[in-house]
């Protein structure tokens, strides 16, 4: 990065600066006030099958995660020396409304007309249970639709968290294929930014094997989504997949979507360095807005790649997407791409279906793309 596109990033970022102890205040009081786990704890009531059928999302977990035994948790944020698969459907209320997550307060119970459940959690013994699961559910599909999503999670997220937060996206973009959580070892709390960023390190490795796993004859196309701390944990393992010569040699790999990315700007460069520029089918949300990526940058004293204005990451060989203008409803604004629902249903009917930004043909990679408060979209700049 040149020295000018630098100072842009650092002026676009300072004046967030005066909000770095309120951010990290709220962040502590957000955590002080954490609803209880949801994993298979009994709703208030019975669910029928018709609310079951209507919107009833079954996600798919790969983790490393220790198991639990503290009901509602099913895995913890204990580091297993191995990985670890299970299942759960998530049900949808039909209060439900688009870029919330609607979960009861404290330990109380989940209300199926007002809140999510997460029920029926299975745990696989082995991955051959697992891998006979899932593809019988792609086997269902029908031939040309068997699409996955694979959802890498961010900082301080429990299991519950992650879990919620994928059924929430799944059910607002209206996405058609399977849903998978790879579910790292995060401790699910404001505090833990330390431990969650060791955890995120350990992951990496182990999420080198997910897409082999993954990629069995049934699954069709493959798009990966990460949030936060969650895409270091994904450009780490895509580096070191790139760097064996593996980087999507089975050719199902479609999309990667870096959200709100909390990674330094020069190990993004390095990372994407190893993969070559026709295949850097990357889209990454930015948010000069972003708080918690202005905390992240202040105790780095380095540029965050979310910050990194759009046409400065288009003329790096991957697509930007710039969110500064989008209302959402988080405090901090660093989860436009699913509390917003304009975001949301963008990234559905647009990047996860192959779409573009250039009707009426896919357009070149090195775009970078403004979406105003009311979504309306603007290419300011394309790779040559």
């Amino acid at each position: 990065m040149t020295k000018p596109e630098m100072k842009q990033v650092l002026d676009a970022t300072g004046r967030f600066r005066r909000h770095v102890m309120l951010s990290g205040l709220a962040l502590t009081a957000t955590a002080c006030a954490a609803p209880g786990p949801l994993i298979g704890i009994a709703p208030t009531r019975p669910l029928t099958d018709a609310e079951i059928e209507r919107h009833s999302h079954r996600i798919f977990i790969t983790t490393t995660r220790q198991g639990s035994d503290v009901p509602g948790e099913l895995y913890s944020a204990g580091r297993s020396a191995r990985l670890n698969f299970a299942s759960v459907d998530v049900v949808i209320p039909p209060t439900h409304v688009a870029g919330q997550i609607e979960r009861p307060r404290g330990s109380a119970r989940p209300d199926p007309h007002r809140h999510f459940v997460v029920t029926n959690p299975i745990v696989y013994p082995d991955y051959p249970a697992y891998k006979a699961d899932i593809g019988a559910a792609f086997r269902a599909m029908p031939r040309g639709s068997r699409d996955g999503m694979l959802w890498i999670h961010g900082y301080n997220n429990t299991l519950t968290d992650a879990v919620l937060r994928l059924a929430q996206f799944v059910e607002d973009s209206g996405y058609p294929g399977i849903p998978m959580l790879y579910s790292w070892a995060s401790q699910g709390k404001a505090t833990g930014y330390i431990y969650d960023l060791n955890s995120a390190l350990i992951a990496r490795d182990w999420l080198e094997q997910v897409p082999d796993l993954l990629t069995f004859g049934s699954i069709e196309g493959l798009d990966v989504v990460a949030h936060s701390m969650g895409n270091l944990v994904a450009m780490e393992a895509i580096r070191g997949i790139a760097w064996r010569g593996r980087f999507n040699t089975s050719r199902k790999l479609r999309n990667i979507v870096l959200a709100s990315p909390d990674i330094d700007i020069d190990l993004f460069a390095a990372q994407l360095s190893r993969i070559p520029v026709e295949e850097r089918n990357f889209f990454v949300l930015v948010s000069t807005d972003d708080e918690a990526l202005a905390l992240s940058q202040t105790l780095a004293r380095r540029p965050r790649l979310g910050q990194i204005p759009a046409d400065v990451l288009a003329r790096m060989g991957v697509n930007a997407i710039d969110l500064s203008q989008v209302r959402d409803t988080n405090s901090i604004h660093h989860n436009k791409f699913a509390d917003a629902p304009e975001i949301v249903r963008l990234l559905g009917d647009r990047v996860l279906a192959g779409d573009s930004f250039n009707e009426p043909s896919l357009g070149p990679l090195g775009q970078a793309v403004i979406v105003g408060a009311s979504g309306t979209i603007t290419v300011i700049d394309e790779a040559p």
